[in-house]
């Protein structure tokens, strides 16, 4: 989100878009970004089926990881902003359209924001679990939170409102409060590169443990990597955001579709593809209702799934069993059944019989 007041004018609306300043990926257009959103949505596509398919399996297993239910929500957010921007290049005088797209590029990075900081969250706490688990330390975490549900909401609000004024004081307003608000989307990710840095930098603590698969190395590993590319990400829009408007007959280098796509989009799905392939889903599991240290290493990943295994395969017999017993009852009733009409049969033909022999003697 760059520039968004200060490359305002009025264009016959509300909504007011203007033409005259150069904005982060230009104008979308049906030569060049359609081809290029297509291939967009099927690669976020596929990252929201792979998140869902594991997200689903390891429910069934009894493995609760709900950062990959929230991968798929970002993937899926990722393949919204595409469509809108493929649809804003077949209409690209819908100023509505244009607004949705613009707000949709912009929030929909913050799941990984939020992702990022608890996986880190988890490491630290790990490796100096009287530090991680300090009770103003996990509130600090709380409240920033809410913060950035605040930030998020006040980066609708006032990108909307920008669109639909041509106050200069309103305009200057919702700038300055856009800016405040992204400004603090970068220190929620400083936040997250601090706790991993004291993981590795500070001697760890005589009673650190380990979670889910994996070393912790390989841990702190596929976080510094993940954390490049969203601090990168969040540098990018920081310092767009904070600069002047160009003229759409000089953009800056940043306003190319180049910058736009590799940069905003093309590093989001490094980090989407390095969870999968990494399977995040298992290397930072913790029990659940983990709130103290010592609770991370109480229950190991793949002794819990060898017994859930256990446990439904111990299921699976019983059903079998339990089915056997019902159809061994249900041959034995109908053996019961048949000797009963056959002794009933049998009776019928004594009793005819006797009637004949009877019927004879009278004669």
């Amino acid at each position: 989100m760059t520039n968004m007041i200060q490359a305002r004018e009025a264009s016959g609306g509300p909504p007011y878009v203007s033409t005259s300043f150069a904005s982060i990926g230009g104008r979308p257009t049906v030569d060049v970004d359609v081809p290029i959103c297509a291939v967009l949505i099927f690669v976020y596509l596929v990252g929201a089926i792979a998140n869902m398919s594991i997200f689903r399996l390891n429910r069934r297993k009894g493995h609760k990881f709900l950062m990959s239910w929230a991968m798929f929500g970002f993937c899926m957010s990722r393949v919204g902003t595409h469509v809108l921007r493929l649809a804003l290049a077949t209409r690209p005088n819908n100023a509505r359209l244009y607004i949705a797209a613009l707000i949709f590029t912009n929030i929909g990075v913050l799941v990984i924001y939020m992702v990022l900081l608890l996986l880190t969250l988890r490491v630290f706490r790990a490796t100096h679990p009287k530090l991680g688990w300090n009770r103003p330390l996990g509130k600090t975490f709380t409240v920033s939170y809410f913060l950035l549900l605040g930030a998020l909401l006040l980066v609708i609000a006032f990108t909307i409102l920008s669109f639909y004024t041509l106050n200069p004081t309103l305009r200057t307003v919702a700038l300055w409060i856009q800016r405040a608000a992204i400004l603090y989307l970068m220190i929620f990710n400083v936040m997250s590169l601090v706790l991993l840095l004291l993981s590795l930098l500070l001697p760890r603590a005589p009673d650190n443990e380990n979670f889910g698969t994996g070393s912790m190395g390989s841990k702190l590993i596929v976080l510094g990597v993940a954390l490049f590319f969203c601090i990168f990400i969040a540098g990018f829009r920081t310092g767009t955001a904070w600069s002047a408007a160009r003229p759409a007959s000089n953009p800056a280098w940043y306003d190319s579709k180049a910058a736009f796509y590799v940069i905003l989009f093309g590093f989001e799905i490094i980090i989407v593809y390095l969870f999968l392939f990494t399977r995040f889903d298992r290397m930072f599991w913790v029990p659940n209702g983990s709130h103290k240290p010592g609770d991370y290493s109480q229950t190991d990943f793949d002794s819990l799934t060898a017994r859930k295994t256990s446990e439904q395969e111990k299921a699976s017999e019983q059903d079998k069993a339990s089915e056997q017993d019902k159809a061994s009852e249900q041959d034995k009733a109908s053996e019961q059944d048949r000797a009963s009409e056959q002794d009933k049969a049998s009776q019928q033909d004594k009793a005819s019989e006797q009637d004949e022999a009877s019927v004879q003697n009278k004669v």
